[in-house]
């Protein structure tokens, strides 16, 4: 074979296990299942607190916990709050009633988004009182 048959030869080998190597990676993405909604939302992206929490997490005198943890009262502590995933638990039991120490810092992980309103103002006054929460202001 001459030289150019050769070079020829090679980029046709080269250019099949390139468009197999595609057709193969393009299968296994399109079997793949979908993400569970545990996956795709609290697991892998931390859900962003509503415009109102602001004051919250600008005042560290607010515990997350307070509201959404599990208690002897309740999971979550506050009656019309969202519960912390099991997942955020030691040993992912929320009966433990104590954070796992990586999920301690609840504002680390979860931002407030402004343009989020969830309810009006009073709704979440009502889960202050609830849970006795004040922030750092004196009573």
């Amino acid at each position: 074979m001459t030289k150019i048959k050769k070079a020829n030869v090679r980029i046709v080998v080269v250019s099949a296990a390139l468009a197999l190597a595609c057709a193969l990676f393009a299968g296994c993405a399109s079997s793949q299942e979908a993400p569970s909604d545990a996956v795709a939302g609290t697991e892998t992206t931390p859900r962003l607190m509503p415009a109102y929490h602001q004051k919250y997490a600008d005042d560290t005198g607010y515990q997350c916990y307070g509201c959404h943890g599990a208690t002897d009262r309740g999971n979550p502590n506050a009656r019309n709050a969202t519960a912390m995933p099991d997942g955020h638990y030691v040993n992912n039991d929320p009966s433990t009633q104590e954070l796992d120490p990586i999920r301690n810092e609840c504002r680390s992980c979860h931002s407030v988004d402004p343009n989020k309103e969830m309810h009006d103002d009073s709704y979440y006054e009502e889960a202050e009182e609830e849970t006795g929460q004040h922030g750092s202001r004196e009573e």
